[in-house]
Formats: C-alpha cells, structure tokens, sequence
C-alpha cells in the first residue's frame, strides 16, 4: 500500500462537516507525524533537534485531544529519503491545522473547547514547520 493509500482516508476525514470525524483525524495526524518525527530524528541527514520539535508538538496536539473512538493506529512506511519525503506528513499536519481551526471557528462549540481546538491547531503548525526543515540542507 502506498503512502497516499495510507495517508488518504485521514485527509478526507479533516474535510468532514462532522467534527468528531475532523478531531479523530487529527488525533491520527498527530500520532502519524510523531511517529515519523522519531524515526528520523537520528538520521545523518535530519537535524535532531527539529524532529525533536516536530515531535513534541505533535504530542503535545495529540494530547489535546480526545482518542478517537475507533480505528487502529496507521500502518505508516518509512519516509522516502530527502525533504521531499517529508512533505505528505508535512501536508496533512497543514491540513489538520486548517480543520482544526475551522471547527474551533465553527458552530456548537463552547469557548473552553475552542480554546483548545484552537491550541492544538497551533501545535500542527508547529509541527508542520519544525517538520519542514528537518531534512533541509
């Protein structure tokens, strides 16, 4: 199975209209960019210490929300070698920033649940930009 197999089911789930769908699939953008993050920190050509941040924000959102209620971690092969095998997770945690501060923005929400919504929407770019340079250079 291809990357983009593996990768495509939680990038629909962040266009969904359903907000429970879009915080699971952010959950599963978190848990998959911390895994990946981990495995590259200590490659010669990663800079360990925005992996390390990559990593830790990606924690740090996960852990700001609920676990999805179902559903098993993603099966997720190892990066292709460069920057430009970093750019899907790259991409979806963008993406779970962008749906995370849609639903924080959206209808149905108290405020304290928007706060977090909104907080953890900023831990995904964090991610997403620590991630970015992780293979650069």
């Amino acid at each position: 199975m291809s990357l983009t197999d593996v990768l495509k089911p939680v990038a629909v789930a962040l266009d969904s209209t359903s907000r429970s769908e879009v915080v699971a699939a952010a959950w599963e953008a978190f848990d998959v960019a911390e895994r990946v993050a981990d495995a590259i920190a200590f490659e010669d050509s990663s800079d360990e210490l925005q992996a390390l941040v990559a990593a830790q924000a990606s924690a740090a959102g996960r852990s700001l929300l609920p676990l999805p209620e179902s559903g098993r971690p993603l099966d997720v092969p190892a990066p292709s070698p460069g920057a430009e095998g970093l750019a899907p997770y790259v991409d979806l945690l963008r993406r779970a920033q962008a749906a995370l501060e849609r639903v924080a923005a959206g209808p149905g929400a108290e405020e304290d649940s928007r706060a977090v919504l909104r907080q953890a929407a900023g831990e995904a770019g964090t991610a997403a930009e620590a991630l970015l340079v992780t293979r650069e250079g």
